[in-house]
């Protein structure tokens, strides 16, 4: 008994000290456990123009805001020796006022590794559209279409994807059902039936050279009418990806996507460059409304820098990004959107 008092207290102090530092691992006979996290705050200001900033509880056009959020990572996974696997991740999420998020990721996944794998839950696919150190961006650049809409992370449905490696390659497919992800909200469109919405990826990894390319689309056809009752789900969209990495502080990027869909055709395309610590990108755009004939115009601009180790503590970072943009209906004058970010991170 006397060894039993001694022995609790020991591993319980272990336990504490160990959760105590950044991203912990414990092992366990089911596995490996890992407990960690990160805070993200921002201090935010941006100016609208003549425009509101896209809230119905919030018409003016210059607007200062401190924002952000408390994630929790929680993720485990068994591996045996021939490489079969099955984890699990989770990703509890609050505000900084105390108020629960949606969180990120929460999914379980299994299968060999290196190999083959199948997961289902909520989780985020390949990146057709990397955004990079996206700091800060005005909010013209989530009109533009980036090859996303069925990446995932929706408000509600579910989500499964097989996914599979061979040497440099990999490819996967991942789907959404039962939610659109937003694509039709505030359209005044009748949902139908659940929507089905399917992404494949085939993606090449090199010493200097990445390249990827994919498609998504709705595989469920009268998922949303219009007041007429007429079909407009039937869309295509497709995304593309490449990064050269020209040194070990330098990279550039471009990216692409296109999508054809009943009420109209939209892309963007642009470049982005990573040197150190600092990133710069550019996205040109243009969503096409059939029904009008009218074409909306897009530019946005954004530039981030990260200054790492704040006051010498190594898991605490600071971010400064700006961004401005512009949007032009048809021959209308175009209306510019502008602002910065202080953001700082803290891993724990």
């Amino acid at each position: 008994m006397k060894k039993l008092n001694v022995l609790v207290p020991s591993v319980l102090a272990l336990f504490v000290a160990s959760a105590a530092h950044a991203g912990a691992t414990f092992d366990t006979p089911q596995g490996k456990l890992n407990i960690g996290g990160d805070v993200e705050y921002d201090l935010t200001a941006q100016n609208f123009g003549d425009t509101d900033s896209g809230s119905a509880s919030n018409s003016v056009s210059d607007v200062q805001k401190a924002s952000g959020r408390i994630i929790f990572d929680v993720n485990g996974e068994r591996v045996l020796s021939n490489g079969n696997f099955a984890g699990f991740k989770i990703n509890p999420a609050y505000s900084t006022n105390g108020d629960y998020l949606d969180g990120e990721d929460s999914w379980f996944s299994f299968g060999v590794k290196n190999d083959w794998a199948f997961k289902m839950g909520h989780y985020e696919a390949y990146d057709l559209s990397p955004a990079g150190q996206d700091t800060y961006v005005v909010g013209y650049g989530d009109n533009l279409y980036r090859a996303k809409d069925a990446r995932g992370r929706a408000g509600s449905g579910s989500q499964a994807m097989f996914s599979k490696e061979a040497g440099q390659w990999h490819m996967e497919v991942s789907t959404l059902f039962g939610d659109d992800n937003g694509m039709y909200d505030n359209m005044g469109l009748e949902k139908n039936k659940d929507p089905l919405l399917a992404r494949p990826v085939v993606a090449w990894t090199g010493d200097t050279v990445t390249v990827a390319v994919g498609a998504e689309l709705n595989l469920i056809t009268d998922a949303y009418v219009d007041a007429a009752g007429e079909d407009i789900s039937d869309w295509t969209g497709y995304g593309a990806t490449a990064t050269v990495k020209a040194n070990d502080d330098l990279s550039f990027s471009l990216r692409g996507a296109y999508r054809a869909a009943d009420e109209g055709d939209d892309y963007s395309v642009g470049p982005g460059m990573q040197y150190k610590n600092f990133y710069a990108a550019y996205l040109y755009g243009q969503n096409e409304d059939s029904a009008s004939d009218t074409d909306t115009e897009y530019n946005v601009v954004y530039a981030s820098y990260k200054i790492p180790a704040v006051m010498g503590i190594d898991n605490f970072d600071m971010y400064l990004g700006a961004s401005w943009g512009d949007e032009k209906v048809g021959d209308q004058e175009a209306t510019e959107q502008y602002g910065g970010r202080v953001r700082f991170k803290y891993y724990f």
